[in-house]
């Protein structure tokens, strides 16, 4: 629809070859003729639709539904309904569908909650609709992006304005932040209901957070831990969806007297007391991740989807028993064999465990499984861990192995894997951010063996001659020494 030809004009909007000769005299003018000289002239479907209407009313009739004159009519919502991804067929999407009775037909507009349904695969869900709307997440030029089938045209997918839809379902159109869109508050809604609070809907979710928080005693760390994370995250959300709401009533294009917004965020909190500082999550955290209950997997779930920045441990890595180095093949031979936890439970549940563990030296829980790789064998044994985010307080570096993952020797002769978080992470061979973010932590440990690993907006200093060093391509299992980092350090 932004650029058509003649020929596709006259069959978009159902034109003879005689109508079109009639308009011909006075036409809108046709998109940038340079931009196409060696093709056909070139319309905007929308500008051409809105000026089909506008001056030759009679001939607009047959174009897309929603950019035909719209009949003057009583706004008449039907109600709507909220259906779950049905994996079983082609929308694997969960929404919710409001339906408006228009002369034209039952117009209904489509919310999505989770995943983005297609429009043209809810007309076969929708039997008795004439238009389908489905808006998405993203914005055009007046707001959400609509996107429209007709039942007389599925295979044309147009995109109206917020007035256009506003005119044909006789009032202006509900819009919901996707964090509001609660089932039970869009089921309930009517046209002129005053906007009511509503509690945010989120992933990762804060809820089971304070489910658990609420079962735990006053003053405990988990306590804390959880209503805090969990107050983050929904506060998160309400800020953003009311930012939203605003930003579009700023639009000096947007949608205006054509969109209503039915709800606000509901900001209440935890009570006073119950937010806690850094300390006393990351202790509440480490407790929670050596619990076994159900809820407290599910809550390091949606922790660990939030922020990893607040869990006892660092970046995951792997090793598998078929591709071992020396070093790796220490750490595995180090692992104690312990019952599952939370945090096992969570690293382990997307594969076939074979085996729980503990890095006695880290503290890090350790998953076994089996078949991780689809192109290797099923029977390949794979050890997922945790790096610590840093060594102990009082160590000195004594060499470095350049490994998947890196390994760290400290002078009393002990084994670990590089401090590390999620990202940035680290690596060597290459002209980029990994070997610069391995320069930082080895720098760092050179100078306090007990240094935090590097994250995304330290004011850690440059180290140009480890970046350097770094960037050559050393082969696997390297093991520099202090004295060769240093002098790489000093440019040596």
């Amino acid at each position: 629809m932004e650029k058509l030809t003649a020929t596709q004009l006259k069959e978009v909007f159902g034109l003879s070859e005689e109508a079109w000769l009639r308009l011909a005299d006075d036409i809108i003018e046709p998109l940038d003729d340079e931009a196409f000289a060696d093709g056909p002239k070139r319309w905007s479907g929308y500008a051409f639709a809105r000026w089909l209407a506008s001056t030759h009313p009679e001939l607009a009739g047959a174009g897309p539904l929603l950019l035909r004159p719209a009949p003057l009519v009583e706004p008449r919502y039907l109600g709507g309904e909220y259906r779950d991804a049905d994996y079983g067929t082609d929308v694997r999407a969960e929404y919710f569908a409001g339906r408006w009775d228009t002369r034209e037909g039952i117009i209904a507009i489509v919310f999505p909650r989770d995943g983005m349904p297609d429009a043209r695969s809810l007309l076969e869900v929708h039997t008795d609709t004439a238009s389908l709307v489905v808006v998405e997440h993203f914005y055009a030029f007046d707001g959400p992006k609509l996107q429209v089938v007709d039942r007389e045209r599925p295979e044309l997918v147009y995109h109206p304005s917020w007035s256009d839809l506003a005119a044909h379902v006789g009032g202006p159109v509900p819009w919901w932040p996707s964090a509001l869109r609660r089932r039970a508050h869009l089921t309930a809604w009517a046209p002129g209901d005053a906007p009511v609070p509503v509690d945010v809907a989120t992933y990762p979710s804060w809820e089971p957070l304070y489910e658990l928080a609420r079962q735990e005693p006053e003053g405990s760390p988990v306590r804390h831990a959880c209503f805090t994370i969990g107050h983050r995250i929904r506060t998160s959300a309400a800020e953003h969806a009311s930012w939203e709401m605003e930003n579009l009533r700023s639009w000096t294009t947007g949608p205006g007297d054509s969109m209503v917004y039915p709800a606000v965020p509901r900001m209440s909190g935890p009570g006073p007391g119950e937010l806690a500082t850094d300390a006393v999550v990351g202790a509440g955290l480490a407790e929670l991740c050596g619990r076994t209950d159900d809820l407290a997997v599910e809550c390091l779930e949606h922790v660990s989807a939030w922020s990893s920045e607040d869990l006892p441990y660092g970046g995951t890595f792997q090793v598998t028993r078929t591709d071992v180095t020396w070093m790796a093949a220490e750490w595995i031979n180090r692992l104690r064999e312990v019952p599952p936890t939370a945090l096992h439970r969570v690293w382990g549940e997307s594969y076939q465990t074979v085996g729980t563990f503990v890095d006695p030296v880290t503290g890090s829980p350790v998953v076994a499984v089996k078949g991780k790789f689809i192109f290797r064998r099923v029977s390949e044994i794979t050890y997922i861990g945790r790096a610590p985010k840093r060594l102990p307080e009082g160590t000195v570096l004594k060499e470095v192995i350049l490994d998947d993952p890196i390994w760290v020797r400290t002078d009393d002769g002990v084994l670990y894997p590089a401090p590390v978080m999620d990202a940035p992470g680290l690596s060597w061979g290459y002209n980029g951010s990994g070997p610069l973010t391995l320069a930082q932590c080895v720098g760092r440990l050179l100078d306090d063996g007990g240094a935090h690993a590097v994250t995304y907006g330290d004011d850690g200093k440059d180290e140009p001659g480890l970046g350097k060093y770094f960037r050559i391509k050393h082969k696997r299992g390297t093991r520099l020494t202090r004295s060769d980092l240093v002098r790489a350090r000093r440019g040596g």
